[in-house]
């Protein structure tokens, strides 16, 4: 890649608060806490709407007139919109302003939940879901941005990263209980709810939010943007969709030509462009590079496990939407410590609490792989691996986040925090679509031999041990991340 986008050439000093200045809340009148407040609840609403509607499918489907196929696009739209802008939304951010991205995500998102809410026909409700997606993507990063911006690298930044990391490690399973509550009273108002905090944050954050303007010169590289989010729309979508269509169908062998043709020319276009949608700086960190592989797999280990024990639930064990959704309860409890543990144990150096973190989820799923069949006891089938499982996420989460985050400030805050959160939740929608099809492989070899529900369930268990199998990668890949002589030593290129 050429000319490179790097702080010194883009003058980010003059426009950001520097490590040396303290937080950038303070010298306006502005409480940092304030302001990072409005960006956790917008992330926490974001991320719990890509599992909220998980346990009101059903509802859904009787309600719209859903095929079984064209449900699963009610899942698969949200995480199109939201994974597949990330990286652009993350660029954007420096380019464009944080603020203003952050302002024009939630308007979107919560126009689109209104219009979720409203739907009458299952294409708007589709249309509306990638729409939402949309606007998460374009919050995200732009709130990681501001973090980097508000608070200096060090104990602040990791209170206010583990903060953030565990609003969102909380909000996909308070998603499957509040979904399991509210769809009792009509699926709509998953979407509706939305609303009213929607317009509340708007609101704030026109008032708190510094209103800085760029922190770049470069312009944004529409060919690249574009590549980009196409390759990543279609290789999402070729891997959501190849368990439905069948991974040799021709419709499926098309979308994975494509994306890669797509992908190579984002490559291609990264070496050529003036003003790259990756900076190249952000490839030689090379802690940066390993931790982001790392927390695509931590992505995998979130999303694939609540799908699995949520259908596991409500499948085998016959739970209905509430009694599912209320099960979750002591999920976010352990996760919710998870991610308060963490920061106060990252002076240990943030890769080797990553590393305890996904042990302690190989562990819990192994674990779980073993208990869970037909008769499964709540408690020793579901609360206990549960809970050990949803600790060790919250950890890995908040470690993941720091360790991509570590040495981003100015020009590049906003595309390092749009790569860290594509390979997040692209690595989820990835490795649930791989998961997902192992596990139906082999209820459908085994249909024949066993009861539909001991067929089932073996699926989830081979599912299960396959998540163990990307926590102990995960964990392999935490040794080969250095920061230097210290702990938290920002990360050198290299």
């Amino acid at each position: 890649m050429t000319n490179d986008t790097t702080p010194e050439r883009s003058g980010a000093a003059g426009r950001t608060g520097s490590p040396a200045s303290g937080t950038a809340g303070t010298a306006g009148g502005r409480s940092p806490w304030a302001m990072f407040s409005v960006l956790a609840l917008i992330e926490f609403m974001s991320v719990m709407d890509a599992s909220v509607v998980n346990i009101a499918l059903p509802s859904i489907r009787d309600d719209l007139g859903f095929s079984t196929t064209g449900l699963a696009w009610v899942v698969d739209a949200y995480l199109l919109g939201f994974a597949g802008f990330l990286l652009l939304a993350g660029r954007a951010a420096d380019v464009v302003g944080r603020r203003r991205l952050f302002t024009t995500g939630v308007v979107l998102f919560t126009a689109a939940s209104l219009c979720c809410g409203l739907s009458s026909q299952d294409w708007q409700l589709v249309a509306a879901r990638l729409f939402q997606g949309l606007g998460a993507a374009l919050v995200t990063p732009a709130a990681l941005a501001l973090i980097t911006d508000i608070f200096r690298e060090g104990p602040e930044r990791n209170k206010a990263l583990g903060l953030f990391t565990g609003m969102a490690g909380v909000a996909a399973p308070v998603g499957l209980v509040l979904g399991g509550l509210l769809t009792t009273v009509g699926w709509e108002w998953i979407f509706m709810i939305n609303v009213p905090i929607g317009i509340g944050i708007l609101l704030a954050a026109l008032r708190l939010l510094p209103a800085g303007g760029p922190h770049t010169d470069a312009k944004l590289d529409i060919v690249g943007a574009a590549t980009a989010t196409a390759g990543l729309l279609m290789l999402i979508l070729a891997m959501s969709r190849g368990g439905v269509q069948g991974w040799g169908a021709t419709s499926t062998l098309v979308q994975f030509g494509a994306a890669a043709l797509l992908l190579a020319a984002f490559v291609v276009r990264q070496r050529t462009a003036a003003d790259p949608v990756l900076p190249s700086v952000l490839l030689r960190m090379r802690p940066l590079v390993i931790g982001n592989v790392a927390f695509a797999l931590v992505g995998t280990l979130l999303i694939s496990t609540f799908f699995i024990i949520t259908l596991y639930l409500q499948q085998v064990l016959g739970y209905g939407p509430a009694k599912a959704g209320l099960s979750y309860v002591p999920v976010p409890l352990a996760m919710l410590i998870g991610t308060q543990v963490a920061p106060r144990v990252l002076r240990f150096g943030p890769q080797n609490i990553l590393m305890c973190g996904v042990l302690v989820q190989a562990a819990a799923l192994a674990a779980w792989a073993l208990v869970i069949d037909v008769d499964g006891n709540y408690l020793t089938g579901f609360v206990l691996p549960a809970v050990v499982w949803s600790f060790g996420l919250g950890v890995s989460i908040v470690s993941s986040f720091v360790v991509c985050t570590m040495g981003l400030t100015g020009p590049i805050a906003g595309a390092g925090s749009g790569l860290a959160t594509t390979t997040y939740q692209a690595g989820g929608a990835i490795g649930l679509a791989v998961l997902v099809a192992v596990s139906d492989a082999r209820t459908h070899a085994l249909a024949g031999a066993r009861g539909p529900l001991d067929a089932l369930v073996s699926g989830q268990q081979l599912a299960l041990w396959c998540s163990v199998g990307v926590a102990l990668t995960a964990a392999v890949l935490t040794r080969f991340i250095r920061f230097g002589a210290r702990a938290g030593a920002e990360p050198q290129a290299s």
